[in-house]
């Protein structure tokens, strides 16, 4: 029985990933969006990604917006790049600034980070143009100062490793301090060092 199911199961999966698909025009490299055979757009696309959570991203000559899997734009044609949505993020920016994109079509963050990566336990880590790192949480709210001189090492919610005034320490998601800044350098395995000797700190 639960041998038939996990076939059905997957044949049902395998038959919903073949009713989407993508096809080049005969004649130029736009391209038009298919669904259980039935054409769902008209030949407009310069890029069309794969389908990731019941979403993808386009491209209409230089700039990208997103759809759902009934061919529904969503967005306005305004990121110079997309990614594929992942546990329900997508990462997007324009020329200089980057940000994350939620399913509900909202942005995150303010529009100042040059670099951005997407949420782990809760948290976005973003680059300021001064070189220097902090954390937001995916409710948009800022968690750790952009202050620190590398991206903080998550551990987990509640150990993160920070560099700050080249000596690192540790905080949490609120940024209060566990350990001060005063260690040449923290391992991800919990080990501090300073002044030659290694000290367990998690």
């Amino acid at each position: 029985m639960r041998k038939g199911f996990v076939l059905f199961l997957f044949i049902g999966l395998w038959g919903y990933s073949q009713s989407w698909n993508v096809k080049k025009h005969p004649n130029n490299r736009k391209r038009a969006i298919f669904k259980n055979g039935q054409q769902i757009s008209s030949y407009r696309f310069s890029e069309v990604s794969e389908l990731s959570e019941g979403l993808f991203y386009v491209a209409e000559g230089d700039l990208y917006g997103y759809l759902n899997s009934d061919g529904r734009l969503l967005t306005p044609y305004r990121f110079a790049f997309a990614s594929n949505f992942k546990n329900g993020f997508a990462l997007v920016g324009d020329s200089v600034y980057q940000n994350i994109l939620t399913r509900q079509m909202k942005l995150i963050l303010p529009n100042i980070y040059v670099r951005v990566r997407m949420p782990k336990f809760g948290l976005i880590l973003v680059q300021s143009q001064r070189g220097l790192w902090g954390a937001y949480d995916i409710e948009g709210k800022l968690k750790l100062p952009v202050i620190y001189s590398l991206p903080p090492y998550l551990v987990n919610q509640n150990i993160i490793i920070i560099k700050l005034n080249n000596e690192y320490g540790l905080v949490n998601s609120n940024n209060e301090t566990l350990y001060n800044p005063s260690y040449q350098y923290i391992s991800p395995k919990g080990y501090g060092y300073k002044s030659g000797t290694y000290l367990r700190l998690f």
